[in-house]
């Protein structure tokens, strides 16, 4: 790769006019790991993929790009090293060449492949596609659970809440959309880095009145994982009736805990 012309990395690597500190640590991170494998390695016992790989070439600017070419193949995110000046885009045009099985003949077409070379490519222009794709993803309450380190960092679940998300199959829970509420909190439990929560900012969210905590307090208070058992006033209400999310906002931790996933609680006005 040319740093700029005429000066490639090697030349960087034993330029004593660079700091030594700096050499050194980009020549101990490029011998620690090892050899990156082509992409289709892992591919190798995909017929389907092998097949359409063969009737198929992806091209960028006129040379081949086969990391762009798997990206449209797989209809996912195709990653690059921010060298040049073409990479800084969250969307690239792929010229693809394609043999039809049937009558033989090569075609040509142009197709848009999702791109990142930033960080706000990420954050920004792909956020939203990205967190639908991973959605999808998410088949059972169990898988749920045990991602949601991952997906859902500014989040806790209470056990009471486990237990119900594991056991969402069977009540018939509608999953996608306890998953769009939940990330929906994990982006405001990101943005809250001090004072209080702000409750308000959820969408379609509220407090129970003082007749229904008078009369039910009781059914929501529920055990979080200090072992404590804390009020959870709040309740999300943008889910399929009658399915209901309690949550409570943890200040000392900076953490929203889900305590109650489940079908709506007895209130004043419906005790049943």
């Amino acid at each position: 790769m040319m740093l700029y012309p005429g000066y490639p990395i090697e030349a960087w690597t034993g330029d004593q006019l660079v700091s030594q500190e700096e050499r050194f640590f980009v020549l101990d991170h490029a011998t620690r790991f090892p050899y990156i494998k082509p992409y289709d390695d892992d591919y190798l016992d995909n017929e389907g993929f092998q097949e359409r790989r063969v009737l198929f070439e992806g091209r960028f600017d006129g040379f081949r790009a086969e990391g762009l070419g798997f990206a449209y193949l797989f209809c996912d995110l195709a990653l690059s090293i921010l060298s040049e000046s073409c990479w800084d885009s969250p969307l690239l045009k792929l010229e693809i060449e394609q043999l039809d099985p049937e009558s033989e003949e090569l075609g040509v077409h142009y197709e848009t492949v999702r791109h990142v070379s930033r960080s706000r490519h990420l954050s920004e222009d792909h956020a939203i596609w990205i967190e639908e794709r991973i959605r999808g993803t998410v088949r059972t309450g169990i898988e749920l659970l045990q991602r949601a380190r991952v997906l859902f960092p500014n989040l806790e679940f209470c056990r009471g809440a486990r237990k119900q998300i594991e056991d969402s199959a069977a009540s018939s829970m509608p999953l996608s959309s306890v998953l769009e509420q939940l990330f929906a909190l994990e982006k405001l439990g990101n943005a809250w880095v001090q004072g209080e929560f702000n409750y308000r900012k959820i969408h379609n969210a509220s407090p129970e009145s003082p007749s229904t905590m008078s009369k039910y307090g009781d059914q929501r208070r529920f055990v979080c994982p200090d072992g404590r058992r804390r009020t959870f006033e709040w309740h999300l209400k943008s889910l399929p009736s009658p399915w209901r999310i309690h949550i409570w906002a943890d200040s000392r931790q900076k953490k929203i805990l889900i305590g109650y996933v489940g079908r709506h609680l007895p209130t004043a006005t419906e005790p049943t």
